[in-house]
């Protein structure tokens, strides 16, 4: 072996010790990798090497090298190992068809789970809605995520994951996890059973669960939703639960009471704003099992209120207005005139993953 060819072989054995040198707790930390500007030079000529910067240490591709130097590096997929072998010459690798992702996360005896897979749920729900839905962040991924939480609660295990980056799109999400939440609240967090997700920072799984301050007002409606259970039709339970909100609030856009507050004995009518009829009125809807979410717009003044899902299709419910003009006049509309939706793309997103189909 010539000694620029076994100086090199030496750079490959540094690089790699270093790569998997360091806590793994500290991984997340130690492994940032922006470009490299170092130059780089083979027998004295200047060579291009695509080269990233780990904690001040320059690391290339061991084929790179062994193109640029004459030996040869082949990989060995039944083993997952590299072979360097400096008596052969460089060939370029056959491209092999890309496998098939494993379909779920790889357990260990503890129970924990291993990230192998960009995205995971157990089905594939996206199939069932109106591929239109799909713009930007709200893609099939996401659907299937948060659609498999809806459909198995917090029983997964593993849970479904996928991956959003940080920033508009990340907020996107957790206002659609917002609007979505009734009588359980759904929000993002990472899985503590997942045994790399320091790797996969920008991961989130979806969970559904009742908060603890949930579950008195829950206890106290169940006379109510018996009561919605007996009746005939969807739009006399939606009817019931609009007059029933109307008679434990009173429109005042300077005060808010919360579910607790509202959903326990008390003896006058609590001032509230729109917001809080439509929370109020969504947390109803969870526990009859009605479809329903907040919608909201921006025109002229902030205004908030709801979405149910009735007899195949969705119309507007405003309770707070219905109270304030002591009428029905936002009952089941098909449409609500002067208030543009504000996010009408999540507001497709979320038909679908409340009703699949049901914006086609």
């Amino acid at each position: 072996m010539s000694r620029k060819r076994e100086a090199v072989m030496i750079g490959i054995g540094i690089l790699a010790g270093l790569a998997l040198s360091g806590p793994a707790a500290a991984a997340a930390d130690y492994l940032q990798a922006i470009p490299s500007r170092q130059t780089f030079y083979v027998n004295g000529q200047k060579v291009e090497f695509e080269a990233y910067s780990i904690h001040g240490n320059n690391f290339v591709k061991v084929r790179d090298i062994g193109k640029a130097v004459d030996f040869g590096v082949t990989y060995d997929g039944a083993t997952n190992s590299v072979h360097i072998d400096p008596n052969a010459h460089y060939q370029e690798e056959t491209p092999q068809p890309t496998p098939t992702p494993t379909p779920t996360p790889t357990p260990a005896p503890s129970g924990k789970y291993t990230i192998n897979v960009d995205h995971w749920s157990r089905e594939d729900f996206s199939q069932q809605a109106n591929p239109a839905v799909f713009t930007g962040v709200y893609d099939r991924n996401l659907y299937n995520t948060i659609r498999q939480t809806l459909v198995d609660g917090d029983a997964i295990d593993p849970p479904a994951y996928t991956m959003v980056a940080k920033g508009a799109d990340y907020s996107a999400v957790n206002s659609v996890m917002g609007r979505l939440d009734n009588v359980k609240w759904f929000e993002l967090y990472v899985p503590a059973n997942f045994t790399n997700y320091w790797q996969y920072l920008d991961y989130f799984a979806v969970s559904s669960k009742i908060p603890p301050q949930f579950e008195a007002p829950l206890a106290f409606i169940q006379p109510v939703i018996a009561e919605v259970n007996r009746l005939g039709s969807e739009r006399e339970k939606v009817t019931y639960l609009n007059d029933y909100l109307c008679s434990l609030l009173v429109y005042d856009k300077n005060e808010y009471a919360g579910v607790p507050q509202i959903f326990t004995p008390h003896n006058n009518e609590l001032g509230s704003d729109c917001g809080a009829y439509a929370v109020a009125f969504k947390f109803l809807c969870g526990a009859a099992d009605i479809p329903c979410f907040t919608i909201s717009t921006t025109t002229r003044v902030n205004h908030i209120w709801n979405m149910v899902y009735v007899d195949g299709q969705w119309f507007h419910v405003d309770v707070s207005t219905n109270d304030s003009t002591h009428s029905h006049t936002m009952l089941l509309q098909e449409t609500y005139p002067n208030h543009p939706d504000q996010a009408p793309e999540a507001t497709a997103f979320i038909k679908e993953l409340l009703v699949p189909g049901s914006t086609k």
